[in-house]
């Protein structure tokens, strides 16, 4: 509480470049961060130089940073003057949980790190068909970032759309850490009795992550969120350490921080159509993009969800919720410039679909209105899930093979700034869409591609478009002649010859989703031994032309 006292009580102003208060740098020793504010009209004339701070708000005429050392030593000798603003998760004495086995039951009370980490495990033990526990890595701490994959059959790949939901990576922004796990439970408890609940779980592979920054919220401690800080334990924001579309790899001038490196490695192994990324501080829906003003290509879809999530909000709501801009939603960039931030980052590395959810405008809030913040979001948070099984898809084949092709799916006239999307290794795409009429291009490499015109679509609707593609080299005439190409051994275990009384052009050689895993070009001999000793089990597809007949064959390699 003696942060509280002093910041209540005390409300410092300082000129940067003169002597440095004591509570300042006693907050940056014990904190690594500062809660500070800004006339509006002295961050208009040094706007440059505030670079380094981490933007909150802007409210009545002063503009909110939070800055770590580096931020305060940059404007050291500029004539800014800063105010020290209460720290926001020192506003309430938190009430913490006592235990676990009542917490699903009133959810009235925030988890210790260790509570958080048994509640998870019991999720997934007491649901063992509906979730499965993950661990996307851990901390130099101890501390791991968690999360659970949830839906009708979570041990099989289903190909079905996968949809992530990530809460505090600013730890002091702890309400959607409470809201996720609660939702984790509402769609295990009410799978067999909620029409909506049940479809969005068959039909939908979820992945939830309530903590994305660990450290940052048990700051002070496994055993309580008060005193959480916005940055990691190396006082970085983490929002703010992506790779940007406009400002470069490294935009904040960091090194990737640990959680970053753990998200982006999840990231590339995951297929996400869409997410959200849940903070507090606001009351606002944020769609792309932050870092530049150039609307998104689909900008009418993104007001249409984000619309739709604000108003659902409202109607579940006390007036005065989720009313920020009078429409509870905004562009990114229109609001304020983030640079590095997460929801550019998915939107444009992974052709994804995320946007931003600022779900009170208290930060850490107190657990006696975790239950009406509740009951105000979860209806939107169940729509915006709902919400990935629309729009156009489909499966990407190859035309002669039936296997699998990865492809991009591109709506001509239309995509702009990454926004097309890609096949996923078993040729299954998913498209959300604004209603209209589109040209839809498919194309992969060794592939004619391929338009499909005219393509109907309607908002919260599925349009199916199951679309073929025809390999390159299939102008050759296609032979079923079995004595025109000899395989042997078959099964294979580490060498199989193909020979033939003609001679082979080219080789290629596909695994069972359509891969390319092998391709000898110019070969001009009747024998050739290809080595399967470093290829996995399972079965193989050759294709073999010569000069004017192509042959496929089947292999197993074991």
């Amino acid at each position: 509480m003696r942060y509280l006292i002093i910041c209540l009580l005390i409300v410092l102003s300082i000129k940067v470049g003169a002597q440095t208060t004591n509570e300042l740098e006693i907050q940056l020793k014990e904190r690594g961060e500062v809660y500070i504010s800004i006339l509006e009209q002295e961050v208009k004339a040094n706007y440059k130089l505030l670079n380094n701070f981490s933007f909150d708000k802007n409210e009545n005429g002063r503009v909110y940073y939070y800055g770590n050392k580096r931020a305060i030593s940059s404007i050291k000798d500029k004539s800014i003057n800063i105010q020290l603003e209460p720290i926001p998760s020192l506003l309430y004495n938190i009430k913490m949980l006592e235990n676990t086995a009542k917490f699903s039951t009133t959810w009235d009370a925030y988890p210790t790190y260790n509570q958080y980490d048994s509640l998870m495990h019991k999720f997934a033990t007491d649901y063992p068909n509906l979730c499965k526990f993950h661990t996307l890595g851990s901390l130099n701490s101890g501390r791991e970032i968690l999360a659970l994959q949830l839906g009708d059959s979570v041990n099989i790949d289903q190909n079905e759309p996968q949809f992530l939901y990530t809460s505090t990576m600013h730890g002091d922004e702890t309400v959607g850490y409470i809201i996720t796990l609660r939702l984790i439970e509402y769609l295990l408890q009410n799978y067999n009795t909620n029409t909506q609940v049940k479809y969005i779980m068959d039909n939908v592979d979820i992945w939830i992550n309530p903590l994305a920054n660990p450290d940052g919220t048990y700051h002070t401690g496994n055993s309580t969120v008060n005193g959480a800080i916005r940055y990691n334990a190396n006082n970085i924001d983490l929002n703010r350490n992506y790779p940007d579309p406009e400002d470069g790899m490294h935009p904040d001038g960091n090194i990737y921080q640990e959680e970053t490196e753990i998200f982006m490695d999840f990231a590339d192994s995951m297929h996400f159509v869409m997410s959200a990324n849940l903070h507090s501080g606001a009351e606002v829906i944020n769609y792309p993009w932050d870092t530049w003003s150039q609307l998104p290509a689909d900008n009418d879809w993104w007001i249409y969800v984000s619309k739709m999530f604000a108003d659902t909000a409202q109607y579940y709501s006390p007036s005065g919720y989720m009313t920020k801009f009078g429409s509870g939603y905004t562009n990114g960039y229109q609001w304020y410039s983030v640079y590095g931030g997460r929801q550019d980052y998915m939107n444009y590395f992974h052709h994804c679909r995320e946007f931003t959810v600022e779900l009170s405008n208290t930060k850490l809030l107190p657990e006696s209105q975790l239950l009406n913040h509740w009951n105000y979001i979860y209806p939107s948070m169940l729509n915006y899930l709902e919400e990935a099984t629309y729009g156009i898809k489909g499966r990407v084949t190859d035309s002669i093979t039936g296997y699998a092709v990865k492809a991009k799916v591109e709506i001509l006239n239309h995509d702009i700034d990454s926004s097309l999307v890609y096949s996923n290794d078993s040729g299954y795409y998913h498209r959300p869409i604004y209603t209209g009429t589109y040209n839809v291009k498919y194309s992969a490499n060794g592939y004619n591609s391929k338009t499909v015109n005219n393509i109907v679509c309607n908002i919260a609707s599925v349009k199916i478009e199951n679309v073929q593609l025809l390999p390159i080299i299939e102008a050759i005439n296609i032979i079923n002649d079995n004595s025109i190409i000899h395989i042997y051994p078959n099964p294979v275990f580490d060498k199989v010859k193909i020979s033939s009384p003609v001679s082979i052009s080219n080789i290629i050689m596909y695994d069972a989703v359509g891969r390319l895993v092998y391709e000898k070009k110019n070969i001009n001999m009747n024998s050739i031994f290809i080595e399967t000793s470093t290829y996995k089990s399972g079965i193989y597809f050759i294709r073999i032309a010569f000069k004017s007949q192509l042959v496929y064959r089947k292999i197993i390699i074991k």
